[in-house]
This record gives structure tokens, C-alpha cells and sequence, in this order.
């Protein structure tokens, strides 16, 4: 009995120095944690820019012309921007409910692709003090509200040159869609290119009054 208390009494003195021991024990200093890796930096949300146009895409003019640019916006900015269109837009009061609904979505830059679409935007333009406006072949601004056009006149007087000299009648003949400035203003630039070669020359317009209507246009040059 007494050999078992003194084993136990050994075995728990034991433990006990074994306790005070590791109590006592000094901690080896903790490597210090690693600094966080800096974050990294919020990349900038895309421009969104949105296209109203007139006609269809593929109508192998304007509006094709116009949707060829967009695409080369999208090429040369890659994910800066993010584009879209709507197409067949009217030239009437329905363009200003698009003309909103563009600017709702958080487009903050807006072509507006031809002269009818004028008005709306103008009307619209003091709602969105922060979205930029474009808008072609018009002549009037605001502080938003900006206008763009290319000099189409110069390649019609050059057409209005090759006709003249492949006339045999001296009358030319126009196919017009709108009687607008700019329309008018391509017109005479290809009749004063036709008389600079052959000042006979008269030139004879048809208007089928839309932009895109190839039925009318066929009847239309069945007429001049």
C-alpha cells in the first residue's frame, strides 16, 4: 500500500512539476503576420453610349454607315465602352419617348442620327444634365445638346461631274427623300458638279419624302 502511494504521489508530483513547467514555460514570439497585398484598384464602369436611328442597319446607307462606326468603337475601345442601338426610330413624338429611355438606362452619350430628331432632343436635353447629346445635321444646341455632320456634298459633285460628262440628254435626274437643308444641299452640289463640265445641264427631283422606302424609290426613278 505504501509503495502504491508513493508511486501515486511520484506520478502526481509529476504532473504537477509537469503543469508548473509548462506555465511557466516562455512562448516563442509569433512570427508577425504578413501585410495584406494592397487592393487592387476598382476599374472603371464602361462609357455606355447608345445610337436612335431611322432607318434599318441594313439599308447599305446611312444608318449602315452609322452602325459601321459604332462597331468601330467597340473594336478601338474594347471594354471602355459598351454600345447599343435602336433602330426604325420615327421622326415623330415616339422620339423622345425613345430618346428617354435611352437616357434612363445610363447612357451618357446619345447619337441621334438624323435631322427630325432635333425638337425631341432639344426638348429633352435640360432633363439630362449629365448625358451628352449628339445629334446630326442639325443646327441647334444646348449645353448638352451638340451637333456633327460629314461633307457628303463633296463626293456629290464629284458624281454630279461623272454624270455630266456621261449624259447624253443634258437632264439629270434625282431621286430626293426629304426636303431638308442638307438633302437640298446635296443636291445642288451634284448639279453645280454636273455644270462644271456641261453647263446645259438641268436636273430633275422626284421626292419620295421618307428615308428608307425602296418601293418609292423605284417609282420614283421610273420618273426622272
Amino acid at each position: 500500500m505504501n509503495t502504491k502511494r508513493s508511486l501515486l504521489a511520484v506520478g502526481v508530483s509529476a504532473a504537477l512539476l509537469a503543469v508548473l513547467a509548462g506555465c511557466g514555460k516562455k512562448e516563442e514570439p509569433k512570427a508577425a503576420a504578413p501585410a495584406p497585398a494592397p487592393a487592387a484598384a476598382a476599374k472603371p464602369a464602361p462609357l455606355k453610349i447608345a445610337f436612335a436611328y431611322v432607318g434599318p442597319v441594313g439599308d447599305s446607307g446611312w444608318t449602315f454607315a452609322h452602325d459601321n462606326a459604332r462597331k468601330a468603337v467597340e473594336k478601338e475601345f474594347g471594354d471602355k465602352v459598351v454600345t447599343s442601338f435602336v433602330e426604325k426610330v420615327p421622326e415623330s413624338a415616339d422620339a423622345e419617348r425613345v430618346f428617354r429611355d435611352l437616357a434612363g438606362q445610363g447612357n451618357k452619350l446619345i447619337f441621334g442620327t438624323t435631322f427630325g430628331y432635333m425638337e425631341p432632343m432639344l426638348k429633352l436635353a435640360p432633363d439630362f444634365k449629365d448625358v451628352k447629346f449628339e445629334h446630326a445635321t442639325g443646327y441647334k444646341t444646348a449645353e448638352n445638346l451638340r451637333t456633327y455632320d460629314s461633307r457628303t456634298y463633296e463626293g456629290a459633285y464629284m458624281a454630279g461631274i461623272i454624270a455630266g460628262k456621261m449624259t447624253k440628254t443634258n437632264t439629270l435626274g434625282v431621286v430626293g427623300s426629304i426636303p431638308i437643308p442638307e438633302v437640298i444641299r446635296n443636291i445642288n452640289s451634284f448639279t453645280m458638279g454636273a455644270q462644271s463640265v456641261n453647263p446645259k445641264i438641268k436636273t430633275k427631283v422626284v421626292w419620295v419624302n421618307e428615308w428608307f422606302s425602296p418601293p418609292k424609290e423605284k417609282i420614283g426613278r421610273a420618273h426622272v
